[in-house]
C-alpha cells in the first residue's frame, strides 16, 4: 500500500471552550422571577392558617373552597414540597399517589436543569451558566421549596450578575418571604434591593452581594 493510501488519523474535533459572555437573561426567566411564587396561593394559605382564629371571617364553606383552590394550584404546578407542607400543617390526609406523581415530575425537571447547567458550564458562557442556575432556583420557587430556592439563589449570586439582575433576584426573594410569611427575609432583601437600586441610579459600577 502506498504511503499516500494509508489512512489518515481522524481530525480531532476541538472541544468547545467556555467563553466569558455578558448580556441579559431571557425574558422568560425575568417574567417568572417577577411573578413567582404564586401569591394567590399564599393568600389562600394565609386564610386557612387563620381559619380558627378570632379575627377570621372564613366560614366552613369558604374554608372548604379555599382548600380546594390550594389543592388545584398545587397540582397544576406539581408542588410536591408545598403539598407535603400544607398536609402536615393542616393535618389533611395526603394522597400518596398524587405526591409520588408530583415528586417524580419534580425529579425529572431537576435532572433536565442539571444537564442544562452542566452543558453551560462546559461549553457556554457566564450568562448561560447564570440562566441555568436561575432556572433551578425558579423551579424550586415554583414548587414551594423555600430552603432549596434560597440556596439555589445563593449559588447563582456567586456568579457575575449585572445590578439589574441583582435587583430582580432580590425582589423575587422578597416574594418568597411574603409567600412564606417570613418577615425577616423580606426585611433583609428590601434593604438589599434598596441598596442595589441606589447603586443603579447613581451609575456606580456594582455592589457586592
Amino acid at each position: 500500500m502506498a504511503a499516500g493510501d494509508a489512512k489518515k488519523p481522524a481530525a480531532k474535533v476541538p472541544a468547545l471552550k467556555k467563553q466569558a459572555s455578558s448580556g441579559n437573561i431571557s425574558e422568560e426567566i425575568e417574567d417568572d422571577l417577577s411573578t413567582l411564587p404564586n401569591m394567590k396561593l399564599s393568600q389562600l394559605h394565609f386564610l386557612l392558617r387563620h381559619e380558627h382564629s378570632g379575627a377570621s371571617t372564613l366560614g366552613a364553606a369558604e374554608a372548604a373552597a379555599a382548600k380546594q383552590q390550594v389543592l388545584e394550584l398545587v397540582q397544576q404546578n406539581d408542588m410536591a414540597p408545598f403539598y407535603r407542607l400544607v398536609c402536615a400543617e393542616f393535618q389533611w390526609p395526603a394522597d400518596a399517589a398524587l405526591e409520588a406523581q408530583m415528586s417524580a415530575k419534580n425529579a425529572q425537571e431537576l435532572a433536565q436543569l442539571d444537564e442544562r447547567l452542566a452543558d453551560a458550564e462546559q461549553n457556554l458562557g457566564d450568562i448561560e451558566v447564570l440562566e441555568a442556575l436561575l432556572a433551578k432556583a425558579r423551579m424550586y420557587s415554583r414548587v414551594g421549596d423555600k430552603e432549596k430556592a434560597l440556596e439555589a439563589f445563593r449559588v447563582a449570586g456567586e456568579k457575575p450578575q449585572s445590578i439589574n439582575q441583582k435587583i430582580l433576584v432580590a425582589l423575587h426573594i422578597i416574594r418568597i418571604g411574603l409567600f412564606f410569611s417570613d418577615l425577616e427575609l423580606v426585611e433583609t432583601y428590601i434593604k438589599k434591593a434598596t441598596t442595589y437600586v441606589a447603586v443603579a441610579l447613581s451609575g456606580a459600577v456594582d455592589v457586592a452581594g
